[in-house]
């Protein structure tokens, strides 16, 4: 599948992995400018997080991406960066799709609480800010 992806005030034609290489980083980027900390240490973390709902041992979600499980170790401890295949099969064998790898609250299903909380970042990003937003929600939601 291929998108057109509006980022930086740039149109360029990406294949869907790399408009999602480009929201990724994206989001990395504005986590470590709000929270200071290092984007690998995150997503490592939020990694961890997930094996660990799932009760697996560092090997077993290894074996089940047909990743190196020092390998994985390393990035959990944010210790390695990932390639986005490396990624993808992390997030496949996890169950889950690949966005929630970078997801920092809880799942929400009230829709009026959803509301409110984009409602309240939005009122908080300067103009230049809700463009992008703007920009990615056309990407991933396009209106026919």
């Amino acid at each position: 599948m291929i998108l057109k992806c509006w980022l930086y005030q740039k149109s360029l034609t990406y294949p869907l992995s790399g408009c999602l290489k480009a929201v990724s980083f994206i989001f990395l980027e504005r986590f470590h400018e709000k929270t200071g900390e290092n984007e690998h240490v995150f997503l490592g973390r939020r990694i961890r997080t997930l094996r660990n709902a799932k009760g697996w041992t560092q090997e077993e979600l290894g074996n089940q991406a047909d990743i190196n499980y020092k390998f994985l170790g390393e990035v959990e401890r944010g210790q390695q960066n990932p390639s986005f295949n490396v990624l993808v099969k992390i997030s496949s064998a996890l169950g889950v799709e690949l966005p929630e790898l970078f997801r920092l609250e809880q799942h929400i299903s009230d829709r009026n609480e959803i509301e409110s909380r984009i409602g309240q970042i939005i009122k908080a990003i300067p103009t230049e800010g809700l463009s992008q937003i703007l920009l990615i929600l056309r990407i991933l939601y396009p209106i026919r």
